[in-house]
């Protein structure tokens, strides 16, 4: 990242190559629909390349990344709650969470329509669970980070984010298991 903030434009494919995937699998997992997981997606690396000449090493650039995710994910949360309460209860499809199957694979059509259905079991479950365990949950099972980088993207202590994770996989097995 510093790198690229002081102008190596190729330091920023190698951040995009090494991060994106990551970081998408996080985005997409935290919102209710692909189009969406997109958009906020671009928006978050438009963050990046604005903060470029802002960053600080201070944390591990992972960490960073993800705690502008997680920002950008609670901002539009927060105002999706403000543009909810003001449409009417008769709509029900304004709240209906809408989630996508897999992508096309070279596998067969069976084997397909399964693991699209298993995805759509482990979405509805992930977000059932309250939005601090869901994250924790991502960022150390999608995303594969360790608790301590968890604890800086979150800005909580070790601890904490030890039992979110405890909670969390507690109530997301439940919650799985209903659902089958």
């Amino acid at each position: 990242m510093l790198a690229y903030a002081r102008g190596d434009a190729e330091a920023f494919d190698r951040l995009y190559a090494r991060h994106g995937q990551p970081l998408y699998r996080f985005v997409k997992r935290s919102c209710a629909s692909e189009a969406l997981a997109h958009e906020l997606y671009q928006d978050i690396w438009m963050r990046v390349i604005h903060a470029r000449k802002t960053y600080s090493p201070e944390a591990p650039f992972r960490a960073w990344l993800f705690r502008i995710a997680r920002n950008r994910l609670t901002d539009h949360y927060r105002q999706q709650s403000r543009i909810d309460s003001h449409e009417t209860a008769e709509d029900p499809d304004a709240m209906a969470s809408q989630v996508s199957p897999l992508t096309s694979t070279p596998l067969s059509p069976e084997v397909v329509a399964s693991l699209g259905q298993e995805s759509e079991v482990l979405e509805r479950a992930l977000q059932q669970l309250p939005a601090v365990q869901r994250e924790a949950v991502l960022l150390r099972h999608m995303v594969g980070m360790s608790v301590k980088e968890i604890a800086e993207v979150m800005d909580q202590g070790a601890e904490t984010i030890k039992s979110r994770l405890r909670y969390g996989t507690a109530r997301l097995r439940l919650i799985l298991q209903e659902l089958a």
